[in-house]
């Protein structure tokens, strides 16, 4: 086997690792950029490649561009700085802090440890409320991961059940850096938040302690611990102290209620949490209350977790370029048939530039002939799969079509954990894009169901906000008779967008936040 090139490095990359926008960052700092781990309200986090580490296994790291609305003006920027020093400083399995920042760059940005693992919303939403010893264990681990955060003056501000990341080796709090406004808190995870923090307040260690209470609530039953409806119903509840934990774990309920008093003060410390959490554990395991200890009492916690295993992250050879700034790492994978792979992607550019460049016999093309190429190459960009609205008060024939649709989108990314909205709320949140169109419905075509089209009581959801739950087209029709307005993705049978009536969707997928 020939040496490979001192301009290509190995890294383990996780499979499916989502590509980059075009006006993504090739390099930020010392690393260069290899596609999207997730964005949201605080930022994007990129897989990125540390290109100095010697350990394949070690190169991969999650860098986080920092763009929020809290950070729109200049003289935040100290404090920022500050909150990153404190973040470095802690040393803490359930934490993920930063391993290098700058909050001089534009935009500010921070690198972690890559932490593979399934969000806790995710795990919840998927398998239903956790087990009593890995509930206890989340509980532990939570309360120790904000013990630690709090010793170094950092409040989160933002704990809810997607900030938390679920490993073999327990849970890991992320998205420390910057903590939402409680404006912007409001709409999307009044769940999650303390009544005070809900009226305006800032991040404090009593409010982390009512999040806490949320989290681990909803942890252990699968149901919000306020209910669903709109953010100020929840907080109206929680005001009121009007929580449900009735399917919860009967010993962790006086610990959790406490936490989520209306009145901060008289919370629980998490030195408290933490004894009582332990309490419930050596009752349930008949254990004398000085054997065994704290430490071996975490460490027996943390084999709750064991069975989590992340997805096995594939080798990929990443080619440094001799001119980084302007040009992304060219990534390739570890696969039989590379070198064939390339080579035919270079004969597809070459090619694609010959059909470019005018032949030197050709004639200067007629502005007709202009025209033409411009509308077939506008009908060729048309894309086959889009969002779109569609309200089965707007259908005159349910039953047979065609069913008018309107395209619609966003530009922001929706946020989860904030329970359920109303199916007016979630259309309300995306923008006509498009003049409203008519299709008619193969029926034979696949649905895949998230929450309306079937009336469930659960969300069916994957981690891309689209639905998992395939119903007959039968089932979906009849829901075109009777049901509320969905925000949809179809797909059109090609051949049908070339004639002239109404093109023909052969793939439904709804979409959803949870």
């Amino acid at each position: 086997m020939s040496p490979r090139s001192p301009r290509e490095i190995s890294v383990l990359v996780p499979p499916g690792l989502a590509p980059l926008y075009p006006d993504d960052p090739s390099r930020i700092g010392p690393y260069l950029v290899l596609g999207r781990l997730g964005q949201g309200g605080t930022g994007t986090v990129y897989a990125a490649v540390d290109v100095s580490s010697p350990n394949v296994g070690e190169r991969l790291v999650a860098v986080k561009t920092l763009v929020s609305p809290e950070l729109e003006d200049p003289s935040t920027y100290p404090a920022l700085t500050r909150r990153l020093r404190s973040l470095a400083g802690i040393e803490s399995d359930r934490v993920v802090t930063p391993l290098v920042h700058d909050t001089d760059a534009n935009p500010p940005w921070l690198a972690m440890p890559y932490t593979a693992g399934e969000r806790l919303s995710h795990y919840v939403t998927k398998r239903g409320g956790l087990g009593s010893g890995k509930l206890i264990a989340l509980a532990v681990g939570l309360a120790e991961g904000l013990s630690v955060l709090h010793a170094r003056s950092v409040s989160h501000g933002a704990v809810r059940p997607s900030e938390i990341m679920l490993g073999p080796d327990g849970p890991h709090i992320m998205d420390c850096a910057v903590a939402p406004s409680a404006s912007r808190m409001r709409g999307h995870g009044a769940t999650w938040l303390s009544p005070e923090r809900y009226r305006g307040g800032a991040p404090s260690p009593a409010a982390d302690v009512f999040a806490w209470g949320a989290v681990v609530a909803f942890a252990g039953t699968g149901r919000l611990p306020f209910g669903t409806g709109e953010a100020d119903e929840i907080a109206e509840r929680a005001a009121d102290g009007a929580f449900d934990l009735g399917d919860l774990e009967p010993g962790l309920r006086p610990v959790v209620g406490r936490a989520l008093d209306p009145d901060p003060d008289r919370r629980p410390s998490l030195r408290e949490v933490v004894g009582a959490v332990i309490a419930v554990w050596q009752a349930e395991h008949n254990a004398d209350s000085s054997q065994p200890g704290r430490d071996e009492i975490s460490r027996i916690l943390e084999r709750e977790w064991h069975a989590i295993e992340p997805p096995a992250r594939v080798p990929e050879v990443v080619r440094l370029e001799g001119h980084m700034a302007g040009k992304r790492p060219t990534r390739f994978v570890f696969a039989a048939g590379t070198a064939v792979l390339a080579l035919a992607l270079i004969g597809t550019g070459v090619w694609g530039v010959g059909r470019l460049l005018p032949s030197p016999g050709d004639d200067e093309p007629s502005a007709e002939a202009a025209a033409d190429a411009a509308e077939e190459a506008e009908a060729e960009e048309e894309e086959t799969t889009v969002v779109v609205r569609l309200d089965p008060s707007d259908q005159e024939d349910p039953e047979e079509g065609p069913y008018v649709y309107t395209p619609v989108d966003r530009d922001d990314t929706p946020i989860r954990d904030q329970g359920a909205p109303t199916h007016e709320y979630w259309a309300s949140e995306w923008d006509e894009v498009g003049e409203p169109d008519e299709a008619e419905i193969d029926p034979d075509a696949e649905v895949l169901c998230a929450k309306f089209c079937t009336a469930p009581d659960d969300v069916h959801i994957d981690d891309d906000f689209r639905g998992t739950l395939e119903i007959p087209t039968e089932e979906f029709l009849d829901y075109l008779s009777w049901g509320p307005v969905m925000i949809l993705e179809v797909t059109f049978d090609e051949e049908s967008m070339e004639d002239d009536g109404p093109r023909e969707i052969v793939q439904v997928t709804e979409l959803f936040t949870d």
